[in-house]
């Protein structure tokens, strides 16, 4: 190993040997430059890349017009003050005040307080016009007058070695009649060094404003990247078995603490799934395994010996009731999962409640009076029109009625009530009976939970658990609670199921308009 690592850092074997830090050193150097690389793939750090790459582009572009902007002006400024002295020059030229054309440049020469410097000169073209002999001064411009910027040992005469020779001079050149040429330089040094400096402030400002974006980018990156390897650290324990784990999330309430608490809602979901999948197994192996071996021992036992037709004829009588009541089992748990999968989506309609509370209503008070011990009153007084599965909402009520039938005591009392309106109403199932122990309460919406001292009594512990089933596929909530708090002997039960339009709209991504509600009053019956 030694000898590699050697190898790699360019020493010879025979060489000192290698620190042992040395290895953990190259090691953590060559993971911080996957890490880097892997960084750079991230695309939020493309993204911001591209984003200051853009933003530094359109700074450079904004404070480059403002240079050459100021460059304008300047030169704007100063060419103007160059025209103003030309056109006094000019017209003592065209005056024919030779003399006083030559004093006024000499004069102007001697000043020089604003660094000018004045000039008239003959060209090639004067010589030509004094072999003409040519004693008159015309009045007129030759030409036009042109600006450009120069150096100063350029158009000026100037000691040798001057060190203004380079300094920058802004001419006015006019080219005159008869060869003659006026040229009136302004040197512009305070204002090349105030554009000197605008330019390195561009230049500047640029280079910071991509630094900063680049550094940004890296930050951004990098922050996206801890936030990303955090869900991977999570999802691997998950996968591994760890159901309980959850995604982190921050107070800053962003974008991926949004999505951590989706995610984290949905992990709870699958958790209970798995949870109940567990107990449903559980549950069925024991609540299931009487039955079937009843079945068994009972058809076993027939065969032992030669029995009359009509004992066989029994025995394949009980057979079917026990087969039954197993395939009514597996039905029940067929519907929740429908139910919990939104299979039964399209038969979904406006429904009125108060009319189908009614209905049920109707059918417990002749149960009620059959049994002659219970007796049924309803408190349905309102209709509200609703979107649901009416077949499913029936179903829930009827179960819990059953329940309340079932365990409500003799010369007890069952009431079935609706309150509200089209946008949120409450359908309510009560009883004076032996109610729930508080600490069962949630326990009992399980599937094939039942309690102890009722395990022995005909059911398969599914009724509530599709009760529960129905509500959430109507995005409903729930509560139960005693009726008479203060009776510890026969407390009773209060079920309410409170549903709202809205709640069911965007759980099924429907917009349904209430109507108006249709006021349903119902005659209180007593037994």
């Amino acid at each position: 190993m030694n000898t590699m690592l050697q190898q790699i850092s360019g020493e010879s074997p025979e060489s000192d040997p290698v620190p042992i830090g040395f290895a953990q050193n190259f090691r953590r150097g060559l993971f911080k430059r996957l890490d880097q690389r892997r960084l750079f793939r991230t695309s939020a750090f493309r993204l911001a890349l591209i984003y200051a790459m853009v933003f530094s582009t359109l700074s450079a572009a904004t404070l480059g017009f403002i240079y050459w902007s100021t460059r304008a002006q300047i030169e704007s400024q100063v060419d103007a003050r160059l025209r103003l002295e030309t056109d006094y020059l000019i017209n003592l030229y065209q005056s024919g005040a030779m003399p006083e054309l030559l004093e006024a440049i000499q004069r102007r020469n001697q000043i020089d307080t604003y660094g000018r410097f004045y000039y008239l000169a003959n060209n090639e073209m004067a010589e030509k016009s004094q072999e003409k002999s040519t004693d008159a001064l015309p009045l007129k411009l030759k030409s036009v007058r042109t600006h450009t910027t120069r150096n100063m040992g350029d158009v000026a005469d100037l000691p040798p070695g001057s060190p203004r020779a380079f300094n920058p001079v802004r001419v006015a050149e006019t080219q005159l009649s008869d060869g003659l040429k006026l040229t009136i330089g302004h040197e512009i040094s305070d204002e090349q060094a105030l554009l000197d400096h605008t330019f390195t402030l561009v230049v500047g400002a640029t280079g910071i404003t991509l630094l900063f974006s680049l550094i940004g980018g890296l930050w951004i990156g990098t922050t996206v990247l801890r936030r990303i390897d955090s869900v991977n650290r999570t999802a691997a324990e998950i996968m591994s078995g760890d159901l309980s784990q959850r995604l982190r999330v921050t107070a800053r309430d962003d974008e991926f603490d949004e999505i951590a608490t989706k995610l984290n809602q949905m992990l709870n979901r699958i958790e209970d799934l798995m949870k109940s999948m567990q107990q449903v197994t559980n549950n069925v192996a024991h609540d299931l395994r009487s039955p079937l071996t009843r079945l068994r021992n009972r058809l076993e036992v027939t065969l032992l010996e030669e029995r009359d037709p009509d004992v066989y004829r029994t025995v394949m009588d009980e057979a079917i009731g026990d087969a039954d009541s197993l395939i009514h089992t597996f039905n029940a748990m067929l519907s929740i999962a429908r139910l919990e999968a939104g299979i039964d989506s399209a038969q979904w309609k406006e429904t009125r409640i108060g009319d189908l509370a009614g209905e049920l209503a109707e059918l417990y008070e002749a149960v009620a009076e059959e049994e002659g011990q219970v007796t049924f009153q309803n408190e349905i007084n309102s209709n509200p029109l609703f979107y649901c599965n009416r077949h499913l909402i029936g179903q829930a009520l009827t179960n819990l009625l059953d329940n309340a039938i079932k365990y409500t005591p003799k010369n007890g009392l069952v009431c079935l009530g609706v309150e509200g309106n089209s946008e949120a109403f409450t359908i309510t199932v009560t009883d004076n009976g032996p109610g729930i122990p508080e600490v069962e309460r949630e326990r009992v919406f399980e599937r094939f939970v039942r309690l102890e001292n009722e395990r022995n009594s005909p059911g398969n512990g599914l009724g509530l658990s599709l009760v529960k089933a129905v509500t959430r596929l109507h995005a409903a909530e729930m509560t139960i609670g005693d009726t008479n708090p203060g009776n510890a002997t026969n407390p009773g039960l209060r079920i309410s199921i409170n549903f709202t339009r809205k709640a069911t709209a965007e759980k099924h991504g429907k917009t349904v308009a209430a109507k108006p509600d249709a006021k349903l009053v119902a005659k209180s019956v007593t037994a």
